[in-house]
Formats: structure tokens, C-alpha cells, sequence
């Protein structure tokens, strides 16, 4: 799914005011606590947090003060290239160029840093501005495969910025370090990633990999400890996309090396909860949920040949809202559904990061794609999940 923002032309809300019932809060602690399931047998070492491109852009002293209350593990920050290279730079490997605004991306690291959220950034770079397109089409560029030469600038521009040892002009210190990068967003679905198919091959997971190769290629020598997540899969194919299974195969055709693999296992049907995925075949599943995931990490055990660590790099529950209803559970559900899906990745060895879409919801829009999945409203009420995600968060720290 990911989230769309506009790094210019945003107001910056001022800090609203935060009242919290806390006997309201300790009664949805308890009830989130009876509804657990057992997790006998659990591991410790999973961590979660959120990917909010719109909430920190828009009101950062809000987000952070969120952050610093619901005991985060790991950030998500999507580099959405089209806007961090709205035009062609003139020197497309030097991160100073003047085309690059780079203003939003430096804020997002340096508040992480502050927040004890230091080498604990993923950074997922995608969207392809108009002027980097391989494709001649007009309609949807920013999911066009990109030229290999302009990616591979771009790539290089950004390792080299958060290495750890940049400092951008007019600063008197080095930008902190990044180590996680994530190539893409659900890289599978038409909707991110084109071409999907040509000639009736699909051809997305050599592309991907070519995309993949690349970064790593211009990231590690810059920073030598950097992990590279790979897959960032939707949680099914369609008529025009790949399932997330033939993507890894193509993936592992094609000599993909990577040292996390993600997948974002949103609901086909809500309200099935931790259900959702059951009834998919075991060994070749159209869909991957929460409910089959075990189907998911022991296909990809087969196809890659090894065990890799996993990450669900985007998950989330939406809620309703005035002119949203469909695809949507009760803030009930929601916050029982959140409190449950952490045990739940917690129980599964090679799951170590849990990212939640949204802390805040989207404002409604009148036109286009908008999210409810947030533990607030996006008039910042507290949802009842708000106070799940506090006790199911609050249960990992002292499992550590």
C-alpha cells in the first residue's frame, strides 16, 4: 500500500494537546490482555513500530511525542523519489546537488537519532520521478521501472548522505548512519511496479532483482554493515500482478542476494482476523495473510534455500470512517486484532520486525486512496487500539 505525501506546500499543525483517561487505558490494557492468545514457547526478539510518512511531515511534534509513548522498536521512512528528484540533477551522484530536497529525509534520521531510534531506521526508496521512467507510457510513471543508470545515481546519492559521515553543507555534523534499505514497495502489484508482465511473462521479479543489485551495489561499499530488505511483497497477485510466492521464485531465478526478506500481509477479509489465509493452498497460496503464514516462511525456507530473517515491513486493520466502510473492522476488532497479531509474530522464530501503517489516520480525501488504519482517528482521537499497541509493546520490552 504505502502512503503518498507532498514534501512541499504542507502546513505544519501546531501540537495539539493530549488528554489521556487512564482508567480507561488500564481497563483496554486488561482486555487486551484476556484476549491474548497462549504463546507458549514465544521468542523475545521481535520488534515493531510504524511507517507514517504524512503524520511526521505534516505535524512532527505530535509523531514524535507518539513515538516516544508507544515504545517503538524500529521506524519505517519511505524515500519516495519522485519527490526527493522532482527534477534531474545536474550531478545526480552528489547528494548537494540543488535538484535533490532532501529536508524531510535529513528531519526523519536526526529526530530517529534523538529518540533513541539510532541504526534502527529502514529506508524503503521508490516511485520513479517522470524524467527517470524506462517506459514510454504517460499514465502511472512514479510505478514505472526506472533506468538503471538514473537509479543507480540516485542510490548512490542517498547511501552516501546517511552514511554516517556526510555532513551537508551549512551543518556542523555528519547526518546519522542508516543500515537498513528496503528496494522498492510491494514490487509485485501492478499498482507499484510496471511493467508486471510482457508478452505473457512476467518479468517484475528479474527486474525487481535488477533494482535490488544495484543498491546493494552502491550502498555497501559506503556503508559496510548495511542489511538489504528484500521483497517488500503485497499480500496477492492479480489479473495483472504476481503472487508473492512466483515473485520469490523469479526472485531466486534471477540471483537475488539480500539479507531480510519482507512482506506486508494486509486482510482479504477483515473481519476473519488472524483467520484470514487459513483456507489457501499450503504449497502454492494466490494470497498471503496473517492466517498462513507459516505457509509463507516455509515456501520461501524452499525456494531461497536457507532461512532468512523476515520482516512484515507494513500490516494493519483499517477502521471506518465517514465514506469509508468497506474493508474495515470495528475499533474493537481493530485493537483486539493488533494486540493478537503481535503475539502472534512474536511466536514465529524468524519474524523480527512487526511495522504498523499508521499512527494517525489519513484525513478523508475527496478524491484518491486514503487510510484508516491508525491507532487515532485523524482528528487525533485515541482509538482502543491505541492502548493495544501500549500493552502489547510494553509486554515485548520486558520479554527482552
Amino acid at each position: 500500500m504505502g502512503v503518498t505525501f507532498r514534501p512541499k506546500g504542507q502546513s505544519r499543525m501546531p501540537a495539539r494537546p493530549r488528554t489521556h483517561l487512564r482508567a480507561a487505558l488500564l481497563a483496554l490494557t486488561a482486555l487486551a490482555l484476556l484476549v491474548a492468545p497462549a504463546v507458549a514457547g514465544a521468542k523475545a526478539s521481535l520488534k515493531v513500530g510504524f511507517l507514517d510518512n504524512t503524520y511526521v511531515t505534516g505535524q512532527a511534534a505530535n509523531f514524535w511525542a507518539d513515538v516516544d509513548q508507544l515504545n517503538v522498536g524500529m521506524m519505517r521512512w519511505d524515500v519516495q523519489w519522485k519527490y526527493v528528484a522532482p527534477t534531474k540533477p545536474t550531478r545526480p551522484r552528489d547528494p548537494a546537488d540543488p535538484a535533490y530536497q532532501w529536508a524531510q529525509t535529513d528531519s526523519f534520521v536526526l529526530n530517529a537519532k534523538a529518540h533513541g531510534l539510532q541504526d534502527r531506521v529502514l529506508f524503503t526508496l521508490w516511485r520513479t520521478p517522470p524524467w527517470a521512467s524506462s517506459l514510454k507510457s504517460k499514465k502511472g510513471i512514479e510505478t514505472h521501472m526506472p533506468k538503471r543508470k538514473y537509479w543507480r545515481d540516485f542510490v548512490y546519492a542517498a547511501a552516501k548522505r546517511y552514511s554516517g559521515r556526510y555532513t551537508p553543507p551549512g551543518a556542523t555534523e555528519p547526518l546519522p548512519r542508516v543500515l537498513f534499505w528496503e528496494t522498492w514497495n510491494e514490487p509485485n502489484a501492478n499498482f507499484a511496479f510496471r511493467p508486471q508482465y510482457v508478452r505473457g511473462k512476467a518479468v517484475s521479479p528479474r527486474n525487481y532483482v535488477t533494482l535490488l543489485k544495484t543498491l546493494r551495489s552502491q550502498v555497501k561499499p559506503q556503508i559496510p554493515k548495511a542489511k538489504f530488505v528484500a521483497g517488500a511483497f503485497y499480500k496477492q497477485g492479480g489479473p495483472r500482478s504476481v503472487t508473492p510466492v512466483n515473485f520469490m521464485r523469479g526472485m531466486k531465478a534471477a540471483g537475488a542476494k539480500f539479507d531480510i526478506l519482507s512482506v506486508h500481509p494486509y486482510n482479504n477479509t477483515p473481519r476473519l482476523g488472524l483467520k484470514d489465509g487459513r483456507q489457501q493452498s499450503r504449497t502454492n497460496p494466490k494470497f498471503i495473510g496473517i492466517g498462513n503464514f507459516e505457509s509463507f516462511i516455509s515456501l520461501s525456507n524452499e525456494i531461497f534455500g536457507r532461512k532468512y530473517p523476515i520482516w512484515v515491513t507494513e500490516f494493519g486493520w483499517a477502521t471506518p470512517a465517514p465514506g469509508k466502510a468497506q474493508y474495515t473492522v470495528t475499533f474493537k476488532q481493530q485493537a483486539r486484532f493488533l494486540y493478537e497479531s503481535v503475539q502472534r509474530f512474536r511466536k514465529l522464530p524468524q519474524v523480527d520486525v512487526m511495522i504498523w501503517f499508521l499512527i494517525e489516520d489519513n484525513p478523508p480525501r475527496p478524491v484518491g486512496a486514503w487510510y484508516t488504519t491508525g491507532l487515532r482517528k485523524s482528528d487525533g482521537t485515541e482509538k482502543p487500539s491505541w492502548s493495544s499497541w501500549i500493552a502489547a509493546a510494553s509486554k515485548l520490552r520486558k520479554q527482552h
